[in-house]
This record gives C-alpha cells, structure tokens and sequence, in this order.
C-alpha cells in the first residue's frame, strides 16, 4: 500500500483532490509495533492522527494509583487521535498495540492545512467525532449503570462476533480482561465464575465457549449494542 492509497481508506481524506492528496502523502509515513508497544501516551500534545493498517490497539486511560480502564480497542480500518488533533489539546488516552500492528500516521498541521483548502471534507470529520461521543458515552452508561458480569457478557458477545463463532480465544490475561470491563482482578475472574455456574458459558483454560448465546446477549443487554 502506498501513502497516497492509505489516504483514501480515511474518511475525511479520500474526498480530497488528487494533487492535494499527494502533496499531503509526501509529509505522511507507515510505522510498524510490536504487542504492548505504545503509539501515543495520555496527556501529550497530539502529533496527528493515526490509520490502523494491521493488527488492532487499545486506547486507555491510567489514573493516579496504576488503575486502568479501556476506552475502545479498534482494528484494521479505524483511526485514532482525531479529538486532541482538531482541539489542539493532549490525548485522551495512551494508545497500546495488541498484537503486532501497521499503522499510517498522518502530522496535524499539513493535515489540517489540507482540510482547511478543502472544507467539503469538515462533514466526514465531524460524522468521525460524532462516533467518537457515542463510544464514550457507551462506556460512561456501561460503568454507571451496568454490574460487572453484565460487562463482562457484552465482552464476549463482542468477541464473539468478532471470531464469528461461539468461541472466544482471550487474547488478554485477567489483569487485562478487568480493564475491558472496568474492574479489578479478582471481580472479574467472580464474574467468570457467575457466568459458568449460570451454564451461561464454558471455561477451559483461555478458551471460553458460550453456551446460550442468546441468554448471555439478553444478559448484556443495551452494553452489548453500545460498544465498538
């Protein structure tokens, strides 16, 4: 893939003229991470934004005692950083790779240089912005309103569709998995133990097999549809 084509999977961007495409194409470039390495950290100034190529990264949010929570964890397709770019402020979150990962990275000022000559494009960026209030607000509604085993069922109902199958291979250890559903260890690994004994799912090892697919979407209710 070339930098010219990688423009045109954004958005915002592939309605852009060709010349101005190509032009913006010459400040942009491809970068490749390893599992856990960082993109960008929580709080610092945005350099622009980013196109995930391969692979897939998780945008989170650390407090003051080490505590995380994830944001939204996003594949090959997705972009990042959009929010701190137009705002001009720091990053919502850091951004981890979960697996090895491609990413096309995009500098803010030729960017927004770019799309100021051409604000045909402002609608696609503010469509981007809008899904970005929604996935928050899906977050806030599920650690306001939602326990932790309901959480945690709208996970795997998520995971699930995206295998395409009633097996979820955990990819994150519990530490981890507690930060997808906004909780601690030892919360979670309960509310494994409170699906299992429900004959909700089926727990060997890292494999989970979901045994009532429908009983568990209807557990996780409006949580399930929310999230990315």
């Amino acid at each position: 893939m070339t930098a010219g084509e990688a423009l045109t999977r954004i958005p915002y961007l592939r309605t852009l003229p060709a010349a101005e495409r190509q032009s913006l194409a010459r400040h942009c470039r491809f970068r490749t991470l390893e599992r856990g390495a960082s993109l960008f950290t929580e709080g610092d100034p945005p350099a622009g934004v980013f196109l995930i190529v391969e692979g897939r990264i998780k945008l989170l949010r650390s407090s003051s005692h080490g505590r995380e929570q994830i944001l939204h964890e996003e594949g090959a397709g997705a972009t990042l950083a959009e929010v701190p770019v137009f705002d001009g402020r720091g990053y919502v979150g850091s951004a981890i790779a979960v697996e090895e990962a491609v990413v096309f990275f995009v500098p803010r000022s030729p960017l927004l240089k770019a799309l100021k000559r051409c604000p045909g494009s402002a609608l696609e960026v503010i469509h981007i912005l809008a899904l970005r209030v929604r996935t928050l607000a899906g977050v806030v509604e599920d650690l306001s309103l939602r326990g932790v085993t309901e959480r945690l069922a709208a996970y795997l109902c998520r995971e699930a569709a995206r295998a395409g199958g009633e097996t979820v291979e955990l990819r994150v250890t519990r530490d981890e998995l507690a930060t997808h559903v906004g909780t601690v260890r030892e919360q979670a690994s309960r509310a494994l133990s409170e699906l299992k004994a429900a004959g909700l799912i089926d727990v060997k090892g890292r494999r989970i097999v979901i045994v009532q697919p429908d009983a568990l979407g209807r557990m996780a209710g409006a949580a399930h549809r929310t999230q990315p």
